[in-house]
């Protein structure tokens, strides 16, 4: 039977049988919250008091519904409470009062139903040495902001990825649960330590233990430690006395205790850090070393994820590391959030950075990273992997040795990261293909958003549209880099044949010019004397990008290698449509059997033409684009990359 995972939504079996034992150490006036809280517990058959204070106790307690008992020591009252009740599953030890959720208890006898080799449950706890939460290794007074015991548990257990059970040297906290099968095997409690419950109860963990038996964390569970005398309670491995009195019964303590107590790669270390991110949201450290004087597709992308992830209520701050400069024009919409702040990145370093939960390269790693410098930053380093086309071409670089340096730098990405951002399954597929070194379950799709343009956004007129007086003209539209892949002289000779059809329209390109692997020869080549109603133009700006889209007649897209292919999206947002061939992401993001399958001249300038003459067709193309593209949004891809955060931060540390 599979235990792992439970949720909230589990409740205790109905045939578990669980009794509570309330170890009254202090005034038993201090109890009153405790004890009405333990009654109100799903699963609970019956609650006993263990108490020196008898006569008092009972006066205050008896009538309540609680049972208090002369056997006020734990080795006596554990014994009492299992031999009066031999169906007991499990006793629920209470050593101070406490107020604890009522789904306390929902998993954690399930999982002791389920494998009776485990001994111990622990819980989070604002005051349980080692597993003290929010504040590791630290007791704290127990107020956080708009939660109780209740709503921190409903949190915990409601975000993904649960960390289940989660293996602990010995048991920490004001309230264990006990394995009655397990005590009734090995012994209950030791008499001789009746004078230190804490250490009573380490010593009876440390007896199971050397017989194969297990102690666990349920790391979704907050139990709070109510202020009263005595608070806050010590345990015994972090009392100096404690603990050299339990090295002369087991040698092996508290080595164990000691190593996770202050490891960060622990299974206990990987939970804490887990739940501390739910409760007080992500720390996020952003490289945005892309974000320079020129906005392209990476740019676009990189702005409106950091925007996204800025607005997000699990998100606690974002880290945005940049070249020399500043903050770009067309960034600086930034500056007014306040989760938001920047670091010097020319370099990769974040000078100044504070630490986090996660550095996230959102684009190519295509140069060398100081991974000793980002694995000192942040818990998980995770990269994004846009495509591999310049990994699989190697025109785009200026030697042979440069194409294998580019090629070694994203093969020690996959290497050295925690995780690995696909843009798309396409992408993801070629990645497998590649046999980069990155096991399947650390590759996430994330796909892009494509909201970041709407009928609202601002434009303005390019410069060369109004000096060459075709500002009114209609125009088919490419829009990118000169990368050979675009095909960009492709799109010049599909123009060309509407030409001869007939059609009286221009052409305008917009996009920077590369320095290797460009298509500027090809376009060259295929002009012809009178193609005057062909406009070029270098990279613009965001305003005039959105002129150029809102006003197309179409857009011309032949491109033939992508990673997500964000042009088609941000034309159908401006009412445009575009001619692309359909293939992997193209054909994986939009669903259309019209779009041509094939990249030949008569194919690409037959669908053009349909789109041209039939307003139907056009409208046709668009809708199938925004079919995917109102999935495609931004939220949504901070919603699916915040969980794949936690889940990284809930895997083992490669580095």
């Amino acid at each position: 039977m599979s235990i792992a995972n439970p949720t909230d939504r589990e409740v205790v079996s109905t045939d578990a049988r669980v009794g509570v034992l309330v170890m009254m150490t202090t005034a038993p006036q201090e109890w009153a919250d405790c004890i009405r809280t333990l009654q109100g517990l799903s699963g609970v058959s019956s609650v006993r008091v263990a108490t020196c204070e008898y006569r008092n106790a009972s006066r205050i307690y008896n009538t309540a519904g609680v049972s208090v008992c002369e056997d006020w020591t734990i080795s006596a009252a554990v014994a009492s409470y299992l031999k009066s009740d031999p169906k007991l599953d499990a006793i629920l030890l209470v050593t101070a009062p406490v107020s604890v959720p009522t789904a306390l208890l929902d998993r954690s006898v399930r999982w002791i139903q389920d494998d009776p080799r485990i001994a111990t449950v622990s819980f989070l706890s604002n005051a349980a040495g080692y597993l003290s939460f929010p504040y590791r290794n630290t007791a704290s007074s127990f107020s956080i902001s708009g939660h109780d015991e209740n709503s921190l548990t409903r949190s915990l257990r409601q975000l993904a990825p649960d960390s289940g059970m989660v293996p602990v040297a010995v048991p920490a906290g004001s309230a264990l649960l006990l394995n009655a099968g397990v005590m009734r095997a090995v012994g209950g409690p030791d008499a001789t330590y009746d004078d230190q419950t804490k250490v009573s109860v380490t010593e009876y963990a440390l007896r199971c233990a050397r017989r194969g038996f297990q102690h666990l964390l349920d790391a979704s569970t907050f139990v709070a430690v109510q202020w009263t005398d005595g608070f806050p309670p010590v345990e015994a491995g972090d009392d100096p006395t404690a603990r050299h009195r339990l090295h002369t019964q087991d040698t092996s303590f508290p080595a164990l205790y000691d190593a996770q107590k202050g490891s960060e790669k622990s299974p206990l270390a990987i939970a804490l850090d887990v739940s501390r991110s739910k409760l007080d949201g992500l720390r996020v450290l952003v490289d945005g070393s892309c974000l320079g004087p020129m906005e392209m597709g990476t740019q676009v992308q990189t702005l409106a994820l950091i925007e996204s992830l800025a607005n997000r209520t699990d998100v606690q701050s974002v880290g945005v590391g940049l070249p020399g400069g500043g903050v770009p024009s067309y960034a600086r919409r930034l500056l007014t959030m306040p989760k938001v702040s920047f670091y010097d990145s020319g370099d990769l370093m974040f000078r100044g950075a504070p630490p986090a939960d996660i550095l996230h390269r959102p684009f190519q790693p295509d140069r060398t990273i100081p991974w000793d410098r980002w694995r000192g930053l942040a818990k998980r380093v995770v990269v994004t992997i846009q495509d591999l086309i310049a990994y699989r071409v190697g025109a785009y670089h200026r030697v042979g040795d440069e194409w294998m340096a580019y090629r070694k730098s994203m093969q020690d990405a996959a290497s050295n990261s925690d995780a690995v951002v696909a843009i798309s399954d396409d992408t993801a597929q070629s990645i497998f293909q590649e046999k980069l070194n990155i096991a399947p379950d650390r590759v996430f799709v994330v796909k892009n958003g494509s909201d970041h343009l709407d009928d609202t956004a601002a434009e303005a007129t390019p410069i060369e549209m109004v000096e060459k007086g075709m500002a009114a003209a209609p125009f088919l539209l490419v829009l990118g880099a000169t990368y050979a892949h675009k095909n960009r002289d492709l799109a010049i000779k599909v123009w060309q044949e509407l030409r001869r059809r007939g059609h009286g329209i221009a052409l305008v390109m917009a996009g920077a010019t590369v320095a290797k692997g460009s298509s500027r020869v090809d376009e060259a080549l295929a002009r012809r004397d009178g193609d005057e109603m062909l406009v070029t133009m270098p990279d613009v700006s965001s305003e005039a990008r959105t002129w150029l889209l809102r006003h197309a007649s179409l857009v011309m897209y032949p491109t033939s290698a992508e990673g997500f292919g964000l042009v088609p999206f941000e034309a159908a947002r401006m009412g445009t449509p575009t001619v692309h061939v359909s293939f992997g992401p193209l054909k994986e993001l939009i669903d259309s059997p019209e779009i041509p399958v094939d990249w030949s001249i008569d194919s690409l300038a037959d669908y053009a033409e349909r789109l041209l003459i039939d307003p139907t067709a056009g409208k046709k193309m668009i809708a199938s684009v925004l079919k995917s593209a109102n999935e495609l949004t931004w939220d949504a891809t901070a919603d699916v990359l915040v969980s794949a955060y936690r889940r990284t931060l809930a895997e083992v540390d490669r580095g």
